[in-house]
């Protein structure tokens, strides 16, 4: 006789080790494990490398701050890779575990609200806590150096530890709320990227020097809300101190002279909020606040015309989306416009300084470009794994479009979709670079010898980064495309087209930060193939280019030439990546499907 017992609630053990015991077999959280460790044991033997010029006069205290300046990159390189590692892992969480069919099944199990919330953060946050213990023997062993504080190690750790908690937090929220797919993991994305942003330019506007001190700063209120600031107080204590007012409060003593604590409960009480909300989001709140009614009325509205080429057509809008999101959308553009009226007015105003003009304009375009090229990965990169998941690419292949129609269809159906993340640095660059060319601002830097001088940003090459950045963008569609017909999951083809996105857009950039007024003008089309260096070459400042064959005018024309030759490389690069992916899209897709 089966037994008359109730079922009662389980708590979170069965779903982390589903979590882990899955994980753990998968060849590329394999991969990702060791590459997170030979990217931290090459930062260190690299760092050592560069230390490694003391001579014979070595000195106790030589190698001591040989040892303090390996930590150093070690740590940072360290958070970095948190940063991007666990995105990685917790994509996963709100692309799977947010599927209707996923939650279904999970609340039809005796596991509790608390138990499927808590066990899907433990479970992927679990990969990794075991990447920051597994490198603490690497940070542990700069202690031969001296210079390096057992507790700078510890607290070290503890700063990774919380900002993956955090980061994944917020995943298996957007995961409970069932707001899962490729919106969802362009979100969690950008918004990482956005806050460090924020607070980045909030500390640096907050700073002010000490008293009786030479270039030394003080924390302020943003540094316990980013954990590159507090690593920064934890490694530099004497040029980035740790200090509070002594007349202040208790909370003021505790928020500014120890911002390592502060981070931790800040990272505590923000991972316990998200959990709680998404704990009641699962059964409580969920069937409250649903999405049925607003889909059901999107669909209410009358058919779109097609156009020539369907495929672009349900690429960019085949699909019911709400008003609220297109509102969202448009209303991003118009945020980048007014932004920029705002830093052109402020500045032509006597506001602001050039200086501060500079840096506002910078982190504007950085920002609105990052974000950009984000969904430009995050929405192609899912467009064909997507049909592939929900079968609709099986009866796609069964109609007479041809490989090279289809892919052409979702490139200018995903380019659509992305006008109005388009037009957010294209308006911001525009805008900024009329009024420079018709209105310039006084000059704020002592003339060099040999470099034509800029005030806070250069006309030419904002228009030079207006011509790439949209043929770049194409080009970081191709390779979502191509990525999402050669993986089986959406989660793979992300992760590869991310790495190299990024390698294209971060690889020139230590070619303009050391000495933005040194890049020498035959170097500028190279350059400008970047758009984050081509941002810092326009934003340079003090100068972009060292142009002696150039006059002021001729500069900036050769700025806006080296952003169209950069286009024209851009875009026989998308032409032959797309080329690429029809000759083995047939191939690829019999080899995903198991019939051949």
């Amino acid at each position: 006789m089966p037994s008359s017992k109730p079922i009662t609630k389980t708590h979170f053990r069965p779903l982390i080790e589903r979590i882990i015991v899955s994980g753990s077999k998968r060849k590329k959280h394999q991969f990702i494990r060791m590459l997170f460790l030979a990217i931290l044991a090459g930062t260190a033997a690299i760092s050592v490398l560069t230390t490694a010029g003391l001579g014979g006069n070595v000195s106790l205290r030589s190698l001591a701050m040989a040892g303090a300046f390996i930590f150093e990159a070690t740590s940072v390189v360290e958070i970095v890779l948190i940063c991007l590692v666990t995105p990685i892992f917790m994509a996963g969480a709100i692309q799977q575990e947010s599927s209707p069919r996923t939650w279904d099944l999970l609340l039809t199990t005796p596991l509790s609200s608390i138990g499927i919330v808590v066990g899907n953060l433990a479970g992927r946050v679990f990969f990794v806590l075991a990447l920051i213990l597994a490198g603490l023997p690497i940070l542990l062993s700069l202690q031969l150096f001296g210079g390096v504080n057992p507790a700078s190690i510890m607290q070290s750790a503890v700063i990774a530890a919380g900002t993956a908690c955090v980061v994944g937090a917020a995943a298996v929220m957007l995961s409970a709320s069932r707001t899962g797919g490729r919106r969802a993991v362009l979100a969690f994305y950008t918004g990482i990227a956005v806050v460090l942003a924020i607070t980045w330019v909030a500390d640096a506007s907050l700073r002010e020097p000490l008293a009786g001190s030479i270039g030394a700063t003080g924390t302020t209120w943003a540094t316990a809300l980013n954990p590159f600031l507090v690593l920064e107080s934890l490694l530099r204590p004497a040029s980035y101190v740790a200090i509070a007012p002594l007349e202040s409060t208790s909370f003021t003593q505790f928020w500014l002279g120890n911002p390592v604590a502060a981070f931790a409960a800040t990272c505590g009480l923000t991972s316990v909020a998200l959990v709680g909300w998404a704990t009641l989001r699962v059964r409580t709140l969920g069937p409250l606040i649903g999405q049925g009614t607003a889909d059901r009325k999107s669909l209410s509205r009358g058919p779109r015309p097609i156009g020539l080429n369907p495929i672009s057509w349900r690429a960019s809008s085949g699909r019911p989306r709400r008003r609220v999101k297109d509102v969202i959308r448009w209303g991003w553009a118009g945020a980048a416009f007014i932004t920029a009226v705002v830093i052109v007015s402020l500045l032509g105003g006597g506001l602001i300084s050039p200086t501060t003009a500079r840096s506002a304009l910078l982190m504007a375009l950085i920002i609105e470009t990052c974000t950009l090229i984000l969904a430009a990965i995050a929405v192609s990169a899912t467009s064909i794994t997507r049909d592939r998941e929900d079968g609709s690419l099986d009866l796609l292949l069964t109609t007479p479009i041809q490989a090279t129609p289809y892919l052409n269809g979702k490139l200018l159906g995903v380019g659509r979709l992305l006008i109005p993340l388009l037009l957010a640095p294209l308006l911001t660059a525009i805008v900024v670079a009329a009024t420079l060319a018709f209105h310039p601002a006084d000059p704020d830097v002592t003339p060099q010898a040999g470099v034509t001088q800029h005030t806070y940003a250069s006309w030419g090459g904002l228009l030079g980064f207006a011509m790439t950045l949209p043929v770049f963008v194409g080009f970081c569609i191709a390779i979502g495309l191509h990525w999402s017909v050669r993986s089986r999951r959406s989660g793979q083809a992300m992760l590869a087209s991310v790495l190299i996105a990024g390698l294209a857009a971060g690889l020139l950039v230590p070619c303009v930060i050391p000495a933005p007024a040194a890049v020498p003008w035959y170097a500028v089309p190279i350059v400008s193939m970047s758009p984050v260096a081509s941002i810092l070459l326009a934003t340079g400042g003090s100068g972009s280019i060292v142009a002696s064959s150039f006059s002021s005018d001729g500069e900036q024309w050769w700025l806006i030439a080296s952003g169209g030759m950069a286009s024209i490389a851009w875009l026989t690069v998308v032409m032959m990546s797309l080329k690429t992916t029809a000759r083995g899209f047939v191939r690829t897709m019999r080899q995903l499907a198991g019939t051949s």
